[in-house]
């Protein structure tokens, strides 16, 4: 799991251009709802928040409509910043790939 804070070199300028574009006040609110996830839900995987966090979206006024690529982006965010933290424990993806279960630090 990376958690460098620079766009990937590959990329072509897109990430960089999506994250200036947002809002702080949208990318607080992300990091935000993801804190509430998983203070409710206890460890998750990204996938996990990402569905979390869409059916929030589609019933509450407050919780901003974003890609799951920002979700994924506001949850690194938060590891750098030392609020959530690798669990250790085993989870899958849907797919049955091995993935990461994130828990609050």
């Amino acid at each position: 799991m990376s958690t460098r804070a620079r766009p990937m070199v590959l990329d072509n300028g897109t990430s960089a251009h999506a994250d200036a574009v947002a809002s702080r006040a949208t990318r607080d609110r992300v990091r935000a709802v993801i804190i509430t996830i998983l203070s409710e839900c206890g460890v998750l995987t990204d996938e996990e928040i990402i569905d979390q966090y869409s059916q929030r979206a589609g019933s509450h006024p407050l919780v901003p409509v974003v890609t799951p690529q920002r979700i994924r982006t506001a949850r690194a965010s938060l590891v750098r910043d030392g609020l959530v933290r690798d669990s250790h424990a085993i989870g899958f993806s849907r797919l049955g790939n091995r993935a990461t279960v994130w828990t609050l630090a």
